[in-house]
Formats: structure tokens, sequence, C-alpha cells
């Protein structure tokens, strides 16, 4: 985390330094990203990098929960009740709003995208980012056994397991496919999330779990 003296910073100069670390890891993965390039940038003394952060590490395990944070905002704007529309309703929004906030936050976005197909991922941060998940998706697998849209007899954990999994790694699957036929990063983002095709997957996929894991197919 950051130390004391980066919040105590002013606003601008605050924002300023994040954009451009953002930038910076958003461009180049972890290892060949440069803190050099970030003070000479922000017009700051390396020396005062390090009166903000530990390390490289420290600032780029920050920007992954600043990513997370921004997304756990984003997912929280207008969502529907999933008590109300039901489970798998509530699940297609997210996966909406998931493609919603890529296009929204492009930059940012694409410093998670690095850590999952280059790495690393910090382990500190990655433990966070699953238990909050897995929380998350446990819970709602158990409002859905509730009101009758997942069958009962199935373990919550393991179907907010499933739901986590398919979800998180959906689009990875389809960054990483695009990348190995030669698109980068920077290319791949804002034409890879408008993509109508890649919006389809994620409702088809919704689909699928609905009516693989509802009640009404196991009981049929």
């Amino acid at each position: 985390m950051p130390k004391p003296t980066f919040f105590n910073l002013p606003d601008d100069k605050r924002e300023q330094i994040l954009k451009i670390a953002i930038d910076e890891f958003a461009d180049n993965d972890y290892a060949s990203a440069s803190i050099s390039r970030i003070v000479v940038r922000a017009a700051i003394a390396k020396g005062s990098f390090y009166q903000y952060f530990a390390d490289k590490e420290d600032l780029y395990a920050y920007l992954l929960d600043l990513l997370a944070s921004k997304k756990s905002e984003f997912l929280l704007l207008d969502h529907p009740d999933p008590q109300h529309v039901g489970v798998f309703v509530y699940l297609r929004w997210l996966a909406r709003a998931i493609v919603a906030f890529e296009l929204t936050y492009p930059v940012l976005s694409r410093v998670g995208h690095r850590a999952v197909l280059a790495g690393p991922f910090p382990a500190a941060a990655y433990r966070r980012s699953r238990e909050g998940a897995m929380l998350f998706y446990q819970r709602l697998a158990e409002l859905g056994m509730r009101q009758g849209d997942i069958a009962v007899d199935l373990d919550p954990e393991v179907v907010a397991f499933i739901f986590d999994a398919i979800l998180t790694n959906l689009g990875n699957y389809w960054l990483q496919r695009l990348v190995s036929e030669g698109e980068s990063l920077p290319m791949i983002q804002q034409p890879f999330f408008d993509r109508p095709e890649v919006s389809d997957l994620f409702t088809r996929t919704v689909s699928i779990l609905e009516h693989g894991m509802g009640r009404s197919a196991r009981h049929e």
C-alpha cells in the first residue's frame, strides 16, 4: 500500500502520478515497466517516489487494487436486484456491465489484462480479489437457491466457483486467443470489447449456466 506521504499530496498531484503509472503499466509488462520513466513524466525526483511507495511491486499492487475497487464501484451503479429479476437475468446484466467497465476504463483495464496474460499478479492482491469474488458469487448462489433459480441440491461453493471461473476467465480467454493470433493489447482493447460477438458470448454463456444448473432442467 502507498505510504501516508502519498495520500498527503494535493489531489491533482496524486492523480497525475497515478495516471502516469497506469499508462506505464498498461503499455508495458511488469518486468519492462520503468519507475524511471514514471518519475520523469511526473516531474518528481526518484527519491520522492520511494517516499510514496516501497518499490515497483508496491505501486503495481496498488494499481491492481485500484482496478478492483473501481470495478466494484462501477458494478454497483444502477444494478438490478437479483432478488427481483432472478439470478440468471442478473448475471446477464453483470456480463454486459463488465464489458461496459472495460470500455469506460480501457487503460486501467489493460493493466489487469497484462497481469493476467504476462504476470506477475501480486499474491496479496490476487488473494483479496479471489476472496471477494467468491464471497459475492456464493451469496448470489445461495439467493438463487432460496428463490428457486438454482437447484437446492447443488453445493453453493461449487456454484460460486463456476460463476467466478467462467465470468472472470471468459474475457481473458478471448484476449489470449487474439494475442496468440497476433493482435497486441493496445490494438485489441476498444475493438475487442465493442465487438457484438463478445457481448453475445457472455450472454450465451450465462444461458448455458442457467440451463445446466436451473431447477427445471434438473427435474425434467
